[in-house]
């Protein structure tokens, strides 16, 4: 496209890669190209003086072995270790934590670590990173004028007041939800079952977890690498579930992601303050806390229809952005950054494009986010129930933990693999996803709930020890997932 034919090409800077925007998925990728080629001429175009506050805090174990890969560990020091994940489901709306049951994963000491990240001090500790690597970034920045054409794309940017203008074979856009050259293009969005939305602030000072969360839990307290308060914790509610993410002893993040067919609302501010006040666990949470801006996402879920085309390419939330739950966006970006690093550079070494290769990628990631689509589009119709809910996060576990992070333990090339579904999973998946519907369905109609007893609490069992016990957890997350769901069977058959 010729969005701007009239740049001159006197004076034009040639980079191999010119990306615009600086946040995670420009730096990822970043760190993956140097890694492999410390001289390949990157410019990086942000727009923004500060970097604002996001989705995306938590750091999985995909993410965790990710940034380990990147030798980055040392960025991570002015954030808070995770000690694990925790859902909590009230279906009464009680004030009594005795009637709140949880599915509780501690982080055991072992091979990963995970964070939460302040995401406006992580992703400026990223560009400085890689400035430091010779990566040249041109900030506060704006591009005036553009001009797309098959490997040749000609910027010219206005920088403190002067105008810049920079050539590159190939363009990356990583300004995320802005999502730069989706717009200017026109490129198309795939049409998906998944309608969420979000809305979150930052909180200084939330009350003190005796006051709201369940009982004190010695086994996590003795056993796990941190304490319980330092975990992402959820509230699964109706329709929707809430996260609880500590960023330091004083901020905290606090933000819901709803079904948009099942919640609506007027105005989302005076909406986010209501159900502050009138869920039982978030008012004591919120009561006496200082509240920042409130963010609205008003569509979460996004997925475009191609990842690249000749001389560009998509990464991170410029292409597609999923659901926060299990916090899958910064795995997928660092994924995506590994491919596209090798890209880069064997093109950069052969001079030649392989669109096979190309296309390779384009479907890999495609299909990622169809796999996980999958999940997540039926989960919101049961979120609220903790038997339920809690069985399909033990499948979960299972296919995630089994499938991807064990093998990219033991064989080190497997990390670039996003988690995709093939024939016998699909057909797995649809066949729990009939019977998860149908039971809550059933639930539904005879006006039934989850009973628990008072301080009912179940363990995950993810773990991924040092020892030789390593081996043998994917049987043991397998047969707890079976356990789980014969469980659930055997309870509608008595109801039935």
């Amino acid at each position: 496209m010729n969005e701007n034919s009239n740049i001159s090409n006197s004076e034009q800077e040639i980079f191999d890669l010119i990306i615009i925007g600086g946040g995670t998925s420009a730096t990822f990728l970043c760190l993956s190209i140097l890694k492999i080629d410390p001289e390949f001429k990157i410019l990086i175009i942000e727009k923004s003086e500060t970097f604002p506050q996001k989705i995306g805090e938590s750091v999985v174990d995909m993410t965790a072995l990710f940034i380990e890969s990147l030798g980055i560990q040392h960025l991570l020091e002015k954030h808070v270790q995770k000690t694990g994940v925790r859902f909590l489901f009230n279906e009464t709306n009680s004030s009594d934590p005795s009637k709140i049951a949880e599915f509780a994963s501690p982080t055991f000491p072992g091979l990963i670590k995970g964070y939460h990240l302040n995401r406006s001090v992580f992703d400026e500790q990223m560009l400085d990173e890689v400035k430091g690597k010779g990566v040249v970034v041109f900030r506060p920045a704006t591009i005036v004028a553009a001009n797309f054409i098959d490997f040749n794309n000609e910027l010219e940017i206005e920088l403190e007041g002067k105008t810049i203008r920079v050539r590159s074979k190939w363009l990356v856009d990583a300004s995320g939800r802005a999502r730069y050259i989706a717009n200017k293009l026109n490129w198309n969005d795939q049409k998906i079952e998944l309608n969420t939305g979000s809305i979150m602030a930052h909180f200084k000072n939330i009350a003190p977890v005796e006051l709201w969360d369940t009982p004190k839990n010695e086994h996590w307290d003795t056993c796990s690498v941190g304490l319980r308060k330092f975990s992402t914790t959820h509230l699964m509610r109706k329709n929707s579930w809430w996260w609880i993410i500590r960023l330091d002893d004083v901020n905290t993040s606090i933000g819901v992601v709803f079904d948009k067919n099942e919640v609506q609302f007027d105005e989302h501010e005076s909406y986010f303050l209501e159900l502050l006040e009138t869920d039982a666990q978030l008012s004591i949470i919120t009561k006496n806390a200082e509240r920042g801006p409130i963010r609205h996402i008003e569509s979460v879920p996004y997925v475009s229809e191609k990842l690249y085309s000749k001389g560009i390419a998509l990464i991170g939330d410029s292409g597609a952005f999923l659901d926060p739950l299990i916090s899958p966006g910064l795995e997928l970006i660092g994924q995506q950054s590994i491919w596209l690093a090798n890209l880069f550079t064997n093109e950069k070494q052969t001079g030649i494009f392989k669109e096979s290769a190309w296309k390779k990628y384009n479907n890999t990631f495609l299909k990622a986010y169809a796999s996980r689509l999958r999940i997540y589009s039926v989960a919101y119709n049961f979120i609220h129930s903790y038997d339920l809910f809690t069985a399909w996060l033990i499948q979960g576990n299972y296919v995630y933990f089994s499938g991807l992070v064990f093998p990219s333990i033991v064989f080190k090339s497997k990390l670039k693999n996003p988690l995709r579904f093939n024939l016998m999973e699909r057909i797995a998946l649809n066949f729990f996803t009939w019977r998860f519907t149908k039971f809550q369905a059933s639930r539904e109609s005879q006006g039934r709930i989850s009973k628990t007893a008072p301080n009912t609490l179940t363990y995950s069992d993810v773990r991924v020890p040092k020892s030789f016990r390593f081996y043998f957890v994917p049987i043991q997350l397998l047969l707890k997932s079976l356990k789980a769901y014969l469980i659930l069977e055997l309870k509608e058959i008595k109801k039935a």
